[in-house]
């Protein structure tokens, strides 16, 4: 899940959300929850048609077709499980017009505004199935996942993924030609500080404007909004906004979200050390831009773990954000949720127990790179990723555990703030005229505060009366 797939999930369905889907959906989707559901997790007593929901992309399908499919025909050979493909833009439209037209969806996943979808009734409560299967699902997964998707004490997801925070991916080859050492692993390392990073991008940079050239940086931290402004010790949103999902107001107007929205105008317009948009989406025409060697610190969220699977021409690492006032970043956990309104729901239980297995999930981080949520799981992904990439287990781990250290941790308010898909919308279509240098952050910050302000107020009250009960 690069940026351009698993984020623009959101940017592609911020209309729909904000609209007519939504309004469609209703406030109830489907029937209640699940009754007296079977027990038994991978047993193979399902029977029938379980639809399950999946976006396009290279990774992420070849996974699926190779490691969750035959081992779904294998152990659950009464069930036939269709697995729905579209593409990544298309991915929350598609799972609300499929609950607004009735149409049973079973699973699906991938991240999302969860607490949106609770709050407009899409999961299916699978309380009832975790007791009945007798699963102990805090001792199986990494310790709190269960918890970011529990509300009321209720279950509404199988843990899918974390990606463990976000990172930094360096390409090591230009990082050795530079006579630079890697950057440090320890989230705790105070020599590795934001001008630290500027230094080693303005070193790796070589002859930005022409077509053999390279840059030396890339923030691209999902999403800017939030990331950016946690570098600099800040926040642009109101704690309010974290507890009850919807806020009247935003700090966006303040001073970190300058000196973060300053930095990063200055990477690519004074120190030229990044790409402008129209070179970005040059270097996107030939496939992922860090892919290309022509990048050679990426910054962003986990999912560089998983897409850097297809580098094949050149060495490369993974290393701790750089502090600016903090190293504070996102992090993503994802969850297989059961449609509400799905008309094969034991079935389905069935094959997101399998779809969580000990046995699939090891067998999909080896060929995927893809963090595991089982405990068990996860010394899989580890090992093959020092096998691809070189580094240590140890400094993989400090890497991994460093990011999600709970002092530097933060759950994505993608998955928290409704009506996310339109923050971030509305945010982008600003954002141009930053990053094309049409406008000094001096200018545009306290511009679009106000309008990030309004957007904020408008979501608020459209739902400050209608919070769910259960």
């Amino acid at each position: 899940m690069s940026q351009t797939s698993r984020r623009h999930v959101l940017f592609g369905a911020g209309a729909a959300i904000a609209g007519g889907v939504l309004a469609a959906c209703g406030s109830e989707v489907g029937g209640g929850g699940a009754a007296a559901p079977a027990a038994g997790g991978t047993s193979g007593g399902g029977t029938g048609q379980v639809n399950w929901l999946v976006r396009s992309g290279k990774e992420e399908n070849g996974g699926q077709e190779k490691v969750f499919e035959p081992m779904l025909k294998e152990k659950l050979p009464k069930i036939k499980v269709e697995r729905i493909v579209v593409p990544a833009d298309q991915y929350i439209p598609k799972i609300n017009s499929m609950a607004a037209a009735n149409e049973t969806l079973e699973i699906w996943g991938f991240g999302g505004n969860y607490y949106d979808y609770w709050w407009r009734k899409l999961p299916q409560d699978l309380t009832s199935y975790i007791t009945a299967d007798k699963w102990d699902v805090n001792a199986y997964f990494q310790p709190g996942l269960m918890d970011r998707y529990k509300i009321n004490n209720k279950y509404y997801g199988v843990s899918q993924l974390s990606t463990f925070g976000s990172v930094l991916l360096y390409n090591k080859d230009l990082l050795d030609k530079a006579g630079l050492k890697p950057p440090p692993v320890d989230w705790n390392d105070a020599s590795w500080t934001m001008d630290k990073a500027l230094e080693y991008a303005t070193k790796l940079t070589k002859d930005p404007g022409s077509p053999n050239g390279t840059f030396g940086m890339s923030l691209d931290l999902w999403a800017k909004m939030t990331s950016l402004p946690y570098l600099w010790g800040g926040d642009s949103w109101t704690k309010e906004h974290y507890t009850d999902f919807i806020a009247p107001k935003t700090n966006f107007n303040s001073e970190p979200v300058l000196q973060a929205h300053t930095f990063l105008q200055d990477l690519i317009y004074k120190h030229k050390v990044m790409p402008d948009p129209a070179t970005a989406k040059s270097l996107g025409q030939l496939g992922n831009p860090f892919q290309t060697g022509k990048i050679a610190m990426a910054l962003d969220g986990g999912w560089l773990y998983w897409t850097s699977s297809a580098i094949k021409d050149f060495k490369f690492g993974f290393a701790a954000l750089p502090t600016g006032k903090s190293n504070k970043n996102i992090n993503f956990n994802d969850f297989w949720i059961m449609g509400r309104w799905a008309k094969n729901k034991d079935s389905a239980w069935q094959v997101m127990r399998l779809l969580s297995s000990e046995e699939a999930t090891t067998k999909y981080a080896e060929m995927t790179f893809t963090p595991p949520t089982p405990r068990k799981s996860l010394d899989a992904f580890t090992k093959a990723l020092a096998k691809a990439s070189g580094q240590s287990l140890e400094d993989l781990n400090k890497v991994l555990t460093g990011a999600i250290d709970p002092k530097r941790s933060q759950e994505s308010p993608d998955h928290l703030f409704l009506q996310h898909p339109k923050l971030d919308s509305t945010y982008s279509q600003e954002l141009d005229a930053l990053t094309n240098n049409k406008e000094k952050a001096a200018d545009w910050v306290p511009r679009v505060g106000k309008i990030m302000d309004e957007t904020a107020k408008a979501i608020y009250d459209q739902f400050k009366d209608s919070r769910p009960k259960d």
